[in-house]
């Protein structure tokens, strides 16, 4: 068997592949690629350069890049210290493509993020960290380069016109310090350096494009850093800019018109202040003679902001005055109108108060009241004074008096306290002294034709049949006299009015010339009041007692009013004695009532409308003894009762808890075995409450378990009453209990009286619907008769065929199969009731008539308390 299988075996054959193996391609590849990557690195390989930087914060190797305009073009690659050791060697690598900036006047430097209050400055550089700016330069190639500290003057591009400053120093300023026009900010400082002599500085700055055109070659360029001071003789003055140039410095610039535009990099001069650079307007002020302006540089003021300042005072050419030349800022040019004013501002000091008190420090000023018309440079000044004087509108009246009692010019002249005009000047002749006084145009219409004018200063009085009269003017006017005047008579005013010493003086003279009406008044006693006495409206004389005489029945006092007030006496005027004290006391406290001090010393009458009072006697005038017997004296009504009930004289009449009349008298009725009360309704509530069909009762406390009622008149019994309707009426019953207004009187007639009483109440399912108003015997006294109100909602319920029961109490029953208890509620177990019910039937019976009988019974039928008759309401 194992020969068969060597016989089998076959001898191997060996074959030679000519082919070329797939790893040689690759290896090919491999080779390829590398010298593509060696050409193209070679080929873009960038230009290698070295920067000197004085220090290198912020600038790291492999992260800080170069930039021209926003663009990377390079990257520091190494950073190391250089072989003196003054500074620090940056290599860089500048990108192919940016090659051609490498020249010998390239500037470098590095950006770094600034802020400060004037802006923000290198804000990218916040998010990328520092980077290396360029300036491309001119000439030969170079490969080495210092390092700028700041950036050139012209590292802004085109971004703007670039100008220079020379001034004598920095002063406050600094790189982004702000330009200002018209306080609007228009570009900024970029550069600051000494001059070549080193005597001054060189300033530059760049102006917004859009702000280009307002820089031209005569354009004045000044400082406005920090806080401008100068004290002197003539005052203390704080000039401020704004908050900018304060703390971070500015410049400020003014170009006249139609002047050619400035070229790039043009010098100006910048100077000090405004006023050194002669730019403003210039005019000339006309002063008056007592302009007291002492400082010959003031300032010009517009509504509190200086626009423009005084160059000089000095006499004007014929030497008749003196005039002030000025100059305005042109930025205000607007304000110089031919019909423009100057104002001489001066301080005023009284006890009063101060007005503008800067001027006390800084002197007087000029104000500008802008007008119109055509331009101007030629102005004269007026004070305020002056301005009034001439103004057309303006009332010009003459006072005369025997002497000038210290008044002079400038005095004010008051009404009620408050100025309105002043003295102008004073006049002497042979008899008098004439004052001429300007009312202000505002209050002009105050001065009238019967107006009378005095002196406001020292204390004055007067003795006269009315008693003692003083007046005393306030501090002020003591120490400094003043002239009011009052204001009566038609509207025209007059030329000329006399000047009295005091307001008691011209109060007299107009009392002489004023007319009286005169009113008799009756009473039956004298009032405590004398000639001379006031009459009084409000509280206000208006009038007085002229003269009072006796007669047989009464008193006759006769009254005098003005005749300015004569139309406040009307067909419902009422008169009453204001005398003294007048003291109302009563449970709600005590109400005092006084009138003037005057009429509390020699008596007074008052007078005032009071609807529905009785007035008159005849032809004459009624005069009540106070202010509340006439308010009380309106209807007189007479009540029928059977008892005074806790009522006494003054016991209230009451409508919901508001007194409407009281009790005047009770005195017995002795023919009818009862009582007799006469009351009063107030005038005011007459007219509803004496009405045929009124309902008055007794009001009685009611305190029990179920019910609390009337509690107020536990301190005394009061009538209450229901309006009703109908003809007018003065006599009524006064019932014992409250009435149901409009309800339905019926009457119940029972065996005997058993718990019903006055007050029970009318029951219908347990609800209440009215009251006994009355329980008596009957006419043969066989039976009692209940009189009951049924309320006007619930009438309807009561028909012919109705049966009332009493429901008082507890009915118990007790037989061989037990007990039967029935009660109804609580009160009526406590206080008694009587209910009723209505049979079913087809049809239903009539309503109740009024002042129908019903039999009362002692106990309901079963089947009576089981009636559910629908009983509609019409």
């Amino acid at each position: 068997m194992s020969n068969i299988e060597d016989s089998q075996v076959k001898d191997p054959v060996i074959k030679k592949d000519k082919s070329i193996s797939p790893l040689w391609i690759f290896t090919l590849l491999a080779f390829v690629l590398a010298g593509w990557l060696l050409y193209k690195s070679v080929n873009e390989a960038g230009e290698r350069i070295e920067i000197y930087f004085t220090d290198a914060q912020g600038i790291e190797a492999g992260r800080t890049t170069i930039r021209y305009q926003g663009l990377e073009v390079g990257i520091i690659r190494k950073v190391t210290l250089s072989d003196d050791l003054k500074s620090i060697s940056a290599q860089a690598e500048i990108y192919p493509e940016a090659k051609k900036i490498l020249r010998q006047n390239t500037v470098f430097w590095v950006v770094r993020p600034r802020a400060s209050i004037t802006g923000i400055s290198g804000l990218d550089a916040l998010v990328t960290g520092n980077y290396i700016a360029v300036q491309p330069g001119t000439g030969d190639e170079r490969t080495t380069f210092v390092a700028a500290d700041e950036p050139p003057v012209n590292a802004f591009g085109d971004d703007g016109l670039r100008i220079q400053l020379q001034a004598p120093d920095l002063g406050s300023l600094s790189v982004g310090s702000g330009v200002y026009y018209k306080k609007i900010r228009v570009g900024e400082v970029i550069d600051y350096r000494l001059t070549t002599d080193k005597q001054g500085v060189t300033l530059s700055l760049n102006i917004k494009d859009e702000y280009a055109k307002l820089v031209t070659k005569n354009t004045k360029f000044w400082n406005v850093s920090g806080v401008e001071a100068d004290i002197g003789i003539g005052g203390f003055e704080v000039s401020i800019e704004n908050l900018a140039s304060v703390i971070a410095g500015g410049i400020a610039f003014d170009s006249p018109q139609d002047s050619t535009p400035a070229d790039p990099l043009e010098m100006f001069n910048l100077y000090n202040s405004i006023n050194d650079t002669d730019r403003g307007i210039a005019i000339t002020v006309n002063l008056p003679d007592n302009h007291g302006i002492t400082n010959p540089e003031a300032p010009i003021l517009f509504q509190g902001l200086e626009v423009g300042r005084l160059s000089g005072i000095q006499f004007n050419k014929d030497f008749s005055g003196t005039e002030a030349s000025a100059n305005i800022n042109p930025s205000m040019a607007w304000l110089l109108k031919s019909d423009s004013e100057f104002i001489i501002e001066k301080p005023e000091i009284s006890l009063a108060g101060v007005k503008r008190l800067s001027n006390l420090i800084t002197g007087n000023t000029l104000t500008i009241k802008p007008g119109q018309g055509e331009d101007a440079d030629f102005f004269s000044a007026k004070t305020q004074s002056d301005l009034v004087v001439e103004d057309p509108r303006s009332l010009v009246v003459t006072v005369t008096s025997e002497t000038s009692w210290g008044l002079k010019e400038g005095t004010k002249v008051l009404y009620r306290g408050v100025q309105v005009g002043f003295v102008k000047g004073t006049m002497l002749s042979d008899q008098e002294v004439k004052l001429e006084l300007v009312v202000y145009p505002d209050y002009k219409h105050l001065v009238k034709s019967g107006s009378k004018f005095f002196i406001l200063g020292g204390a004055t009085g007067q003795i006269n049949s009315e008693g003692i009269e003083f007046s005393v003017p306030t501090v002020a006017q003591m120490v400094e006299p003043a002239i009011s005047f009052t204001s009566a008579g038609e509207t025209k005013p007059r030329d000329e009015y006399t000047l009295f010493k005091s307001d008691i003086q011209a109060r007299n003279a107009l009392n002489a010339k004023k007319g009286f009406q005169s009113f008799t008044l009756v009473a039956d006693k004298l009032p405590s009041v004398s000639e001379g006495s006031p009459v009084m409206y409000k509280n206000f004389t208006v009038g007085k007692v002229k003269s009072f005489e006796l007669t047989k029945s009464r008193i006759e006092v006769t009254v005098q009013v003005e005749n300015r007030y004569r139309h406040l006496v009307t067909n419902n005027t009422v008169f009453w004695n204001h005398s003294g004290v007048d003291i109302e006391a009563g449970l709600g406290g005590v109400k005092i009532d006084t009138g003037s001090l005057k009429s509390i010393v020699s008596g007074g009458i008052s007078f005032g409308d009071i609807t529905g009072i009785e007035n008159r006697s005849g032809n004459d005038w009624k005069l009540y003894d106070s202010l509340t017997d006439a308010q009380n004296y309106g209807l007189k009504l007479t009540f029928s009762a059977d008892d005074a009930s806790g009522l006494s004289k003054g016991s209230k009449i009451k409508f919901q808890g508001v007194d409407v009349g009281e009790v005047t008298s009770l005195a017995p009725a002795f023919q009818t075995e009862g009582v007799t009360i006469k009351a009063m309704v107030y005038p005011e509530f007459a007219g509803q409450l004496a009405r045929a069909t009124s309902y008055f009762w007794v009001a009685q406390p009611s305190l029990s378990l179920t019910k609390t009622e009337n509690l107020d008149s536990l301190f005394g019994s009061y009538i209450s009453v229901v309006p009703g309707k109908g003809e007018k009426r003065e006599n009524f019953q006064l019932h014992k209990s409250a009435e149901y207004s409009g309800g339905l009187s019926l009457v119940l007639e029972s065996e005997n009286r058993g718990s019903v009483a006055v007050g029970t109440p009318i029951l219908f399912r347990d609800f209440e619907v009215g009251a006994v108003t009355n329980v008596r015997l009957g006419r043969f006294a066989d039976r009692v008769l209940i009189e009951v109100k049924i309320s006007d909602d619930y009438k309807h319920l009561v028909r012919n065929n109705t049966v009332f029961w009493n429901q008082s109490g507890v009915d118990v029953s007790i037989g061989i199969t037990g007990a039967n208890i029935r009660s109804g509620t609580l009160e009526s177990i406590l206080k008694g009731g009587i209910a009723f019910a209505t049979p079913p039937g087809d049809k239903l019976a009539k309503p109740a008539r009024s002042d129908q009988h019903y039999l009362l019974h002692k106990t309901p039928e079963e089947e009576w308390t089981s009636w559910r008759t629908a009983i509609p309401y019409f």
